[in-house]
């Protein structure tokens, strides 16, 4: 039954993300991403070499419809790999517990929103640093960092507002 909730969630954040947020003028400080969040819902069992992959094959996607030759495969593979263990650590999970399931408010109450905010806010900092490559104009970088982050999050809570009650079940 996931399964199915998941690849619906794919399709609809990837159309989203590549036919409309990328094509979307609102600002030159604004650029939101959602596709970060099909890595942050992924089960929290997932062992790291699949959340390697999917952040991988993630990135090199995003990279191919964004013309950013690298950049998001760069930031989207750190992600990957610091979601586990800052969601054991932010959501207050043992390391050895038998958590299974994906990272939800019902699972980890208001955890769930330290968990995710940070790691938006983590993308949001790695992909502009990475992409402006420069600390001239910082005042410009921390507004883009500040305004696409919220914009970002403000997306995402609405993906996952449509999707969390059949990922759970």
């Amino acid at each position: 039954m996931r399964t199915g909730v998941y690849t619906v969630l794919t399709l609809v954040v990837l159309f989203v993300q590549v036919f409309v947020l990328n094509n979307l003028s609102i600002s030159p400080l604004v650029a939101p991403m959602v596709y970060i969040i099909l890595i942050l819902l992924m089960p929290i069992e997932s062992l790291q070499w699949k959340m390697l992959s999917v952040g991988l094959l993630l990135g090199i996607l995003m990279d191919i419809t964004m013309g950013t030759p690298g950049l998001n495969t760069m930031v989207t593979l750190p992600i990957a790999f610091f979601r586990r263990p800052l969601l054991f650590a932010l959501g207050g999970l043992s390391s050895i517990s038998k958590e299974e399931g994906i990272p939800s408010i019902k699972r980890l109450g208001m955890r769930f929103h330290r968990y995710f905010i940070l790691m938006i806010i983590l993308h949001s900092v790695l992909f502009y640093f990475v992409e402006w490559l420069s600390f001239d104009n910082f005042g410009t970088l921390v507004l883009r960092i500040i305004f696409s982050t919220l914009c970002s999050l403000v997306l995402d809570y609405i993906i996952i507002s449509l999707f969390m009650k059949r990922l759970s079940a």
